[in-house]
């Protein structure tokens, strides 16, 4: 084993999530290119590879994990955070092919939370074969701004990580709250002071070098002429609270994909893998019972 070449979430942070969630959540080392990840293989049946979100941390599947895993094979992992030159898509793609060949053999369902959702989109169309079923949760096909929130994607959104990351604890705790009351950024109502520790734990931890790299290839990413080629069952799911970009991403993402079915995460917003995971756990599990050829196994 070599040294890790994936973002990893600093520990501590198992003290700032509801302890179910923990059930089966074992961290195991795993060679990637050039160095190692962490993978996290959970409960039994139908395989289930669960994609992170920006910044790649699979601790943000932690809150689905464990119930998705009654009823699958749930596989995750950090995502790849050092690269041999520029950030490219085809190194995370490498990276997810070596993990699913090792955890998940043959046809899987794959899950993807925002950036995880664009990764999800780039392997079921490379490989059409080994996609059961499709859930994108707050993805897209391409990163655009909805005209007249310029405002709240580029002034709050800084001035909220800011104040998340550099604030002291007594003052950066109860202004979470607040903002998560007013559904500020991508907090909720539904966001409990655990669940925004956790989310800040994340963010005082992040290497400054990381963010900046991931988003590169965020703003890359454009299938919007390769995903009416999709064929496989989808599901595209986005936070009723969600901003006005990412609603209007998850319906463009449903456009695209023939056939996708849509789902709207009540009364939560893009952390509602946190803050709506219940709800997300019984929806997916319920979505792929249906699906031919998943649902038997289920």
């Amino acid at each position: 084993m070599g040294d890790s070449v994936a973002v990893s979430l600093a520990g501590g942070w198992e003290r700032c999530v509801n302890p179910a969630w923990l059930t089966g959540w074992h961290p195991r080392a795993f060679d990637l290119e050039g160095g190692t990840t962490e993978v996290v293989v959970m409960g039994e049946g139908p395989p289930l590879l669960l994609l992170p979100p920006l910044p790649g941390y699979k601790e943000a599947w932690v809150g689905v994990a464990a119930r998705l895993a009654r009823r699958f094979r749930v596989i995750t992992f950090d995502q790849r955070a050092r690269f041999a030159g520029p950030p490219s898509w085809a190194a995370l793609l490498a990276d997810l092919e070596r993990v699913a060949d090792a955890f998940a053999m043959g046809p899987a369902a794959v899950a993807g939370h925002s950036l995880g959702g664009a990764l999800a989109q780039r392997w079921a169309l490379a490989h059409p074969e080994r996609v059961t079923a499709l859930v994108l949760s707050s993805s897209f096909a391409r990163v655009a701004t909805s005209r007249g929130h310029w405002r709240t994607r580029y002034l709050e959104q800084p001035l909220v990580l800011a104040s998340q990351r550099w604030l002291p604890e007594r003052l950066a705790a109860p202004l979470a709250l607040r903002l998560a009351a007013r559904r500020r950024w991508v907090f909720d109502p539904h966001c409990d002071a655990r669940i925004l520790a956790f989310v800040r734990h994340g963010i005082r931890r992040l290497p400054l070098s990381v963010g900046p790299r991931t988003v590169r290839l965020a703003f890359d990413h454009d299938t919007r002429r390769e995903l009416p080629r999709l064929a496989c069952p989808t599901l595209v799911v986005v936070g009723e609270c969600e901003s006005a970009w990412s609603r209007a991403a998850s319906d463009e993402l449903a456009r695209l994909i023939p056939g996708a079915e849509r789902r709207l995460s009540p009364g939560v917003g893009h952390l509602h893998l946190l803050s709506g995971a219940a709800w997300l756990a019984e929806t997916v599990t319920a979505w792929l019972a249906a699906v031919p050829g998943v649902g038997a196994r289920v």
